[in-house]
């Protein structure tokens, strides 16, 4: 079997604010599609500015830099941008359309500013009576229009600065009965009322978005009942691809949250993931296990002409998503310094909380964490 040209669909976690001697190593010699930005990564300004600088001057080819920019509780910037409001808080007050993109706006700079390529949000899981823990105060609501209205209206805001959208998280895990970080979360509804509900923002904001990321929530009456959907080739390619007719890049979510790692080796998941359809397979902890996870692929793309045939269609829709992020940056100036992201996001902080009452909530990372199972290594769920 002749040799293929190997090139990564791969999304990884870095240590730290600074790069390390394995994390160069990798960066040089087998770039990963994707490097993904945790709160662990930032620290001031600058420093996080030359991190990514850093990053992409090292990589044979410079790999998109993605971050969870949500706002809330999901703000991996809350220390250098602060206030940015959680996607619930808008649907409590006035204009919440206009706000809503104003706030994608506003994050889009800052990530542009930085030199970051993606943000994976918005969310747009449809909340049931209550959120499922891990989704507090994530969500546009419980109503389907309004959350396509306003995570529709957040994505353009992103575009328009310049920086790409996800949406998450696939197939909808609003009516989830657990937290996916830390075990398995069943969604107990029918295709049709997946159809009628969790899919509609999909069906409707896909094609713009260009890149959907796939949950880990089971579905038993879709599909099995251990199997999530990332590994799970009749919600990842039948329902998205056939369905839907999404042609965007389909993203996992972090392999190493305990609903899928679970499961069996890295080596083995990170398989089953590709060959179920997702695109692009984000490992975003344990970068120690990144290159035995690049040497598996790259010997199971070149020993079976299946896994090489579904490898080349990835790696085929990641790149046409990384052309759509050029093309979004080449129709946006970057801010010309970061007091200017501070001082417009200043003045939407302002404007929000002047149509907002003041109950926004965020769960402590010491309640959401409670869990009878021992955290590992270097999981990071916020």
């Amino acid at each position: 079997m002749r040799r293929q040209m190997y090139r990564d669909i791969l999304g990884i976690g870095l240590t730290g604010k600074t790069l390390t001697d394995l994390e160069r190593r990798i960066l040089r010699e087998r770039t990963p599609y994707a490097v993904v930005l945790f709160a662990r990564n930032v620290g001031d300004a600058d420093q996080t500015r030359s991190l990514i600088a850093e990053v992409k001057s090292i990589a044979s080819r410079p790999p998109l830099i993605m971050i969870d920019q949500e706002g809330g509780r999901v703000d991996r910037l809350r220390h250098l941008i602060r206030g940015l409001p959680s996607a619930e808080a808008f649907a409590e007050g006035e204009t919440p359309r206009e706000l809503s993109e104003w706030l994608g706006r506003v994050i889009g700079k800052a990530l542009r500013w930085f030199d970051i390529e993606v943000d994976l949000a918005p969310v747009v899981d449809i909340r049931g009576e209550q959120s499922p823990k891990g989704l507090e105060r994530r969500t546009f609501g419980a109503d389907v229009e309004a959350v396509v209205d306003l995570a529709g209206a957040f994505m353009r805001g992103l575009h328009s600065a310049g920086t790409a959208s996800c949406l998450k998280h696939f197939p909808g895990i609003g009516l989830g009965s657990a937290d996916p970080h830390y075990g398995i979360t069943i969604i107990d509804t029918s295709l049709e009322e997946l159809m009628h509900r969790d899919l509609v923002p999909y069906a409707r904001l896909g094609s713009e978005a260009g890149a959907v990321m796939i949950g880990h929530g089971s579905y038993p009456r879709v599909d099995e009942e251990d199997v999530p959907a990332t590994l799970s080739r009749r919600l990842t390619h039948d329902l998205l691809r056939d369905t839907l007719g999404f042609d965007g890049v389909a993203i996992s979510d972090d392999m190493e949250m305990h609903a899928v790692s679970d499961l069996g080796p890295y080596e083995m998941i990170a398989e089953r993931a590709l060959m179920a359809g997702n695109d692009c397979v984000l490992f975003c902890s344990h970068i120690e296990r990144v290159p035995d996870l690049q040497s598996h692929l790259e010997r199971r793309v070149n020993e079976d002409a299946n896994v090489r045939g579904r490898f080349e269609e990835a790696e085929a829709r990641c790149e046409r998503y990384r052309k759509h992020c050029e093309r979004l940056r080449s129709e946006a100036s970057a801010p010309a310094s970061f007091d200017e992201v501070l001082d417009d996001a200043a003045r939407f902080v302002e404007e929000f909380e002047k149509t907002r009452p003041h109950r926004e909530i965020v769960v402590p990372d010491v309640e959401r964490r409670k869990n009878d199972r021992k955290r590992t290594g270097r999981e990071e769920w916020t």
